[in-house]
């Protein structure tokens, strides 16, 4: 049976374009006398440089701190860990809750929504979609949000790809979008979608580093050892800095591979600019020693 959620998922996600809060209203809720920063965290974030967007978003809060879009969108990015940002578990997703429940009272209409999203992990299903209810146009952060709490809570990928698919209609040159293409194919290990989509992402993104590794992961997961190599090195090749969990991918990948100087190269590699990162210590010790 279906969950209140889902079908509120449906109700509103046709509904919003009746509601009475525009674009102007999001953006009056910023407040900054320099919404071009803002603008950059989302080109930074639709290209999944997570780094930039974190950088850029971290001096938004330094002058905005009880900003409720600003901690939206600082929650948003703090997400996605590895991009030199320390594990969601410990580092500042976890914090950014705990600070938004002390700043996030008092407010009224969509800065109440926008609240409760950073204040009540629980209901982001239902507050995202509330969200974007009062929106009479289609915000990609908080759609994509929308697509992502719903997946992990139902498993959906077939409904997933539609509202995807709706996105990547409006946003065709966003590598985000496309990424999560590739990903819900992969995890519905859907090769066929799988191959089509990735065609089309490498044509459009040829050394966009997670639309590389995506296409490496489905490479390891038919036992492409060769492909799946080929892909993170290209990854590599385009930012050398990249991912903590791609190091350790392709560092297990060399040593299985039984190339041992290239994976103990980078182990070492990876622990200097990801020091937090421990499997990356733990890897380089066992081989050094040959355990």
């Amino acid at each position: 049976m279906r969950s209140v959620g889902v079908i509120l998922w449906w109700l509103f996600s046709v509904s919003f374009v009746f509601s009475q809060i525009g674009e102007s209203e999001w953006e009056a809720l910023l407040d900054l006398s320099g919404r071009s920063e803002y603008t950059r965290f989302l080109q930074a974030c639709q290209n999944m440089d997570f780094v930039l967007a974190e950088k850029t978003i971290a001096r938004i809060f330094s002058k905005q701190p009880s900003n409720v879009v600003v901690l939206f969108s600082y929650l948003f990015v703090s997400q996605y860990e590895g991009f030199g940002i320390e594990p969601v578990e410990y580092g500042l997703y976890k914090n950014l809750l705990i600070y938004s429940k002390s700043v996030a009272q008092g407010k009224e209409g969509l800065s109440e929504a926008l609240v409760r999203y950073v204040d009540n992990p629980r209901e982001r299903l239902a507050t995202l979609i509330e969200i974007e209810s009062q929106l009479k146009y289609v915000n990609w952060l908080v759609r994509l949000e929308i697509i992502k709490e719903h997946v992990n809570r139902n498993k959906d990928y077939t409904a997933a790809m539609d509202k995807l698919s709706d996105l990547l209609t409006r946003y065709p040159r966003y590598p985000i979008l496309h990424y999560y293409r590739l990903f819900f194919a992969l995890k519905q290990r859907d090769w066929t979608a799988f191959d089509s989509y990735a065609s089309s992402s490498l044509r459009l993104f040829p050394r966009h580093p997670e639309i590389l590794r995506i296409c490496a992961q489905a490479a390891f997961e038919r036992k492409k050892t060769e492909e799946a190599i080929a892909f993170y090195e290209r990854g590599f090749q385009a930012n050398a800095t990249w991912h903590a969990d791609a190091f350790v991918e392709l560092v297990k990948l060399y040593r299985d591979n039984k190339q041992t100087k290239k994976a103990l190269e980078m182990a070492q590699k990876g622990r200097k600019l990801y020091p937090w990162k421990k499997e990356l210590g733990i890897l380089e010790q066992q081989l050094r020693f040959g355990l």
